[in-house]
């Protein structure tokens, strides 16, 4: 009974001083980039010590613990897209897609500079499958069959799933029984957590595509959200006729009577015209038509990362030369769907805000200022590709503590070339 306890006890310990350190770690962080040289000391020690005690420390779980059903994280993984290829053994479900194709690659790509490596990610499967009796773990909603093998599909795959947090747990509580048809939207990047809201970029592009095989299940099919949402991110699940049928999670632990597990059409990183179809076949139709919005936006973020120091210089430079300074976040999903829809250009320091672009019409001028210190992401890259508008990213230094200045004469020399600086 004493090695049990100390079975228990002492990895949950571990665990609960972990989590601690990282919420402390969140906050000073930011803070320690104006001391450079000890915020390289303690980025070192996170990526090297700490990171390396922790998977260690993981992985010595993942054995003592591996037959325990609510104890230590999975050390098995299953391939449920194998598993329908081969038929064996017989699963229900259906592969939609094998693969989506990939993007166009030039040498100064941002998807290559960037390290997110996008144009790698294919080919990306499209597919869903139905278990009787199964458990959904952590704040991810991992699907976890039998003999405590996690479906690496639900994980993102076989380059992410031990980052996933369904293969990180150390200890679950007792299951909460759902019974009859359930689906779900949440994942690492969407989880069930009270303490945040979803990134709204990974909520267009990982969570809402997923529901483009909800017609493959019964009707009556009931769908796992996360539990805090913003509002337009619950609006967009009401323009689809879907919120009454939406159950937000708060539980780490779950065991359904009978799931349709919807793979990823991709993610953020990924290739996804299957995605970009769905969701512009999806809410085009359902946008604001009593509103009318500027031809030519600016997107304003305030109090955010990325706010240059000449914020107001810069938005200026814009309104001199005819645009419209918008902040998205006071319109609602519908308005932020009929402005894009209809814009001639879009500009503005990069951020989430920007994924909205894959509502843009085709030879909509796109142009994103990416201080490269905070990572050139180039998803809004292949979204271009998809959707046939202009992208222009316009990389620029933040400076280690990320005070920075923009210049704008490159902004003033895109704004004549292409025939921006003036109304339309």
């Amino acid at each position: 009974m004493r090695s049990l306890n100390f079975e228990l006890w002492f990895p949950t310990f571990i665990f609960l001083t972990v989590q601690s350190l990282q919420k402390i770690k969140s906050r000073v962080a930011f803070k320690l980039r104006h001391w450079r040289t000890g915020h390289a000391v303690v980025k070192w020690l996170q990526a090297t010590l700490a990171a390396g005690f922790w998977e260690a420390f993981l992985v010595f779980w993942r054995h003592v613990w591996r037959d325990r059903e609510n104890f230590g994280p999975p050390a098995r993984t299953y391939s449920v897209y194998q598993a329908l290829r081969t038929s064996s053994p017989k699963i229900p479900g259906k592969i939609v897609l094998h693969d989506q194709g990939c993007p166009a690659v030039a040498e100064d790509s941002l998807m290559a500079r960037g390290g997110y490596y996008q144009h790698k990610e294919q080919p990306w499967p499209i597919f869903w499958s139905q278990h009787s009796e199964v458990r959904l773990v952590a704040e991810s909603l991992g699907l976890m069959l039998e003999k405590k093998q996690l479906c690496i599909e639900s994980a993102y795959g076989p380059g992410r799933w031990w980052q996933d947090p369904s293969a990180r747990y150390l200890r679950l509580p007792p299951p909460v029984r759902l019974q009859g048809n359930w689906t779900s939207i949440v994942s690492r990047w969407t989880p069930a957590n009270l303490n945040a809201y979803p990134n709204y970029t990974h909520w267009l592009l990982d969570a809402l595509p997923r529901l483009a095989l909800l017609t493959e299940f019964p009707a009556d099919t009931h769908i796992l959200i996360p539990p805090r949402l913003h509002r337009n991110e619950m609006e967009a699940l009401e323009l689809m006729g879907l919120r009454e049928r939406c159950r937000p999670v708060t539980e780490r632990h779950l065991h359904v009577e009978n799931y349709y597990f919807s793979s990823f059409t991709t993610m953020l990183q990924g290739y996804n015209p299957y995605g970009m179809d769905f969701l512009r076949r999806t809410f085009l139709p359902k946008r604001d038509a009593t509103y009318s919005g500027p031809k030519k936006i600016y997107l304003q973020r305030l109090g955010l990362s990325r706010e240059p120091l000449n914020r107001l210089e810069l938005e200026k430079c814009f309104t001199d030369h005819g645009w419209t300074v918008v902040d998205v976040m006071q319109l609602s999903f519908a308005q932020q769907i009929k402005l894009f829809s209809e814009a001639d250009a879009v500009a503005g320091m990069f951020g989430s805000g920007f994924t909205n672009c894959i509502f843009c019409k085709p030879g909509c001028e796109v142009m994103a200022i990416m201080p490269v210190e905070f990572g050139l992401d180039g998803y809004l890259e292949w979204i271009s590709q998809v959707v046939g508008f202009n992208w222009h990213p316009l990389i620029i230094s933040a400076s280690y503590d990320y005070r920075f200045t923009v210049d704008l004469q490159p902004i003033k020399q895109w704004l004549a070339a292409h025939n921006l600086s003036a109304a339309k």
